[in-house]
């Protein structure tokens, strides 16, 4: 069985779209951040329903879900950030309905699953850690095994990070997708994983899709302008009013 892992979508829904009806696969399964940053965020969650209940919460989700104001939470080196992300969670409320919310509320912090024998644990961050901390790529080993020391578990899923890797810790393998709609590294493509539970491989892909009419919504409902910037970038502005066009 095929199994695409997406994390980070953040309403960004014709990358999502693009990714999920064009990479083949059996099953699909999401780590966190579904909402917030892009203007679609209705359309992402309807889609994800219909696809999984294999979901956990990422911490804008949870800005959302529960009614909170980012610029109380952000941490460094996004401190910065806190008046753009105050808007942008509050027209993401405005974009989504009631039952979608609930959808947000009710997703868990972490969650555990079984397919083929191989048992599967999904976290937007990390066990026991807070939400909003990052599980970077150059996280030492030493560090990971820590983290992951009580976790009984083949295949470890994480997001948050917005750039994709995998490493082996312990005998098991942790899976970030990096992020199918808002990336973070340079590559301005929708990343994700494919992990073939026959083969026991995963593979990290990369995939272009349009953002003309995303951006275009964005102007019109004037989301801040970062969004617009890692859409034309695939990385975050140093000031999240540059919208990435000088």
């Amino acid at each position: 069985m095929k199994i695409l892992i997406v994390s980070d979508i953040h309403g960004n829904f014709f990358a999502f779209d693009t990714v999920r009806n064009q990479v083949p696969h059996d099953m699909l399964v999401c780590c966190g951040d579904v909402v917030v940053d892009f203007p679609y965020p209705e359309e992402c969650i309807r889609a994800l329903k219909e696809m999984t209940s294999h979901c956990c919460i990422g911490n804008n989700d949870c800005f959302v879900a529960k009614d909170l104001t980012p610029s109380q939470h952000v941490k460094p080196p996004y401190l910065h950030y806190g008046a753009a992300l105050d808007r942008t969670v509050e027209l993401t409320q405005a974009l989504i309905s009631s039952e979608s919310k609930t959808f947000l509320q009710g997703l868990p912090r972490e969650h555990r699953f079984s397919v083929d024998g191989i048992a599967f644990y999904l976290n937007h961050t990390g066990p026991d850690l807070p939400i909003y901390q990052y599980i970077h790529l150059d996280t030492p080993l030493t560090e990971l095994l820590r983290i992951y020391q009580d976790i009984q578990a083949d295949i470890i899923v994480t997001g948050h990070t917005h750039i994709p890797y995998v490493k082996k810790i312990g005998g098991r393998l942790l899976i970030n997708p990096g992020s199918i709609g808002e990336s973070r590294d340079g590559d301005t493509r929708a990343s994700y994983a494919v992990f073939d539970t026959e083969t026991g491989q995963v593979e990290l892909g990369r995939m272009a899709y349009d953002t003309a009419q995303t951006i275009d919504r964005l102007k019109e409902l004037n989301f801040p302008n970062y969004s617009k910037f890692c859409l034309k970038h695939g990385c975050l502005p140093d000031d999240p009013d540059d919208d990435g066009s000088r």
